[in-house]
């Protein structure tokens, strides 16, 4: 070893930092994209990623990335491909409408635990062929409850579109805003709009907004009475 390498050695080593290592970085894999890119979208939304952030994170150039991932939306399937792949999948009652309600609020709950995924999916072109089991239950559960399938089509993008409208309003909200859906209409003047005023108890009620197994039991009942003759339980798997 030479004198200059020997000096080096003890400088780095005095840094606390020890000799300077050579080689090559860690292999770029798609796994490990992926990963990065989970992170980014769980700590910033989705709209923060792009291939340039996700090979930032990996100490990589964006070419290198597109060489494993076509562009961002294919990026963005295989996210949600992981996250859907790794849930389990919830215990169901055999009862057709209850088994429904608990599909349904499932599906919530899990989308409300990830707001990045239902910013992305409010666009309404991504999907990942891994939730398909989830839509053939919901599906199933709809026609036993007496609906055709083009019935249970419509009822689903109906609930849907529910869903999508609750999940958004209790994405993050800006801190310190004044609750102008609350004071507008809860200050309405009694003799120009009687009837909004007289909802005031409502408007000022705490949890006027958290009433989702209620609103979604009353969707679901509503979109299912027109054939209830029809609803038959489902047998149990294996049955």
């Amino acid at each position: 070893m030479s004198d200059h390498s020997t000096a080096d050695t003890e400088r780095g080593a005095a840094a606390g930092r020890g000799p300077a290592r050579r080689g090559r970085p860690a292999r770029l894999s798609r796994d490990r994209i992926i990963e990065a890119a989970l992170g980014i979208v769980t700590r910033e939304g989705s709209a923060a990623l792009t291939m340039r952030r996700v090979a930032e994170a990996l100490g990589s150039s964006p070419m290198s990335i597109y060489r494993h991932v076509r562009d961002k939306d294919e990026l963005l399937v295989l996210l949600l491909d992981r996250i859907v792949t790794d849930l389990p999948r919830p215990a169901l009652p055999d009862e057709p409408r209850a088994r429904l309600l608990a599909l349904l609020t499932w599906q919530r709950d899990e989308l409300a635990a990830r707001p990045w995924v239902v910013d992305v999916l409010g666009r309404g072109d991504l999907m990942t062929p891994s939730v398909l089991w989830l839509l053939e239950e919901i599906y199933v559960a709809w026609q036993a409850c007496g609906l055709s399938l083009e019935e249970a089509a419509t009822a689903n993008r109906i609930v849907w579109n529910f869903l999508l409208g609750d999940l958004a309003q209790h994405a993050a909200r800006p801190e310190g805003r004044s609750p102008y859906q609350v004071s507008v209409p809860a200050g309405a003047d009694a003799d120009r709009y009687p009837t909004v005023a007289a909802l005031r108890p409502y408007w000022l009620s705490p949890d006027r907004r958290n009433h989702l197994a209620d609103d979604l039991g009353t969707l679901v009942a509503a979109l299912t009475a027109t054939l209830p003759h029809r609803c038959a339980a489902r047998p149990a798997a294996g049955g």
